[in-house]
């Protein structure tokens, strides 16, 4: 894709180098026609006949250098709009895999949600639990103390 840009980018330059040349040269023709002596005819006709030469290369040249800009443009907007063109379609495929890809995976993580919530109650079940248990214990502490009797031995360990 991008080699034709460079070959035509290539022979863009070539052409312009071309052109400039004969620009030159018509240049140069003119000032030579524009100071040939009108009183040697040969010398007059020398110049005209070379101006004319210089002047129909350079008008064919022109209309090649024009022909290379508009090639060179156009390929350019036509090679930019498939590079961008091929870029969204990788995206789309991106996308799509990664859809495809996700909806593979939507029943698993549906189960992991679900286990996952069941794992939120039950830790809320036994912080309950432990929070009862413990209540219970400092219930007995307290009217081991109000009845001043002898604590008697309690396992914790035994209670949770």
């Amino acid at each position: 894709m991008f080699i034709c840009i460079f070959s035509d980018v290539r022979k863009f330059k070539d052409t312009k180098k071309h052109f400039d040349k004969v620009r030159e040269d018509l240049e140069i023709a003119q000032v030579k026609n524009a100071q040939a002596p009108r009183n040697k005819p040969h010398e007059v006709e020398e110049a005209t006949s070379t101006l004319n030469f210089t002047r129909k290369c350079f008008r064919h040249l022109a209309l090649d250098y024009v022909l290379q800009i508009n090639v060179l443009q156009a390929k350019k907007k036509f090679e930019i709009l498939d590079a961008m063109l091929s870029f969204m379609h990788a995206q789309y495929s991106l996308y799509q895999q990664g859809y495809n890809l996700l909806d593979e995976i939507d029943p698993y993580m549906k189960k992991l949600a679900a286990e996952l919530d069941q794992l939120v109650i039950d830790s809320a079940m036994e912080k309950r639990e432990m929070e009862h248990k413990h209540a219970t214990i400092q219930q007995r502490v307290r009217t081991d103390t109000q009845t001043h009797t002898a604590y008697p031995k309690i396992h914790l360990f035994d209670c949770y």
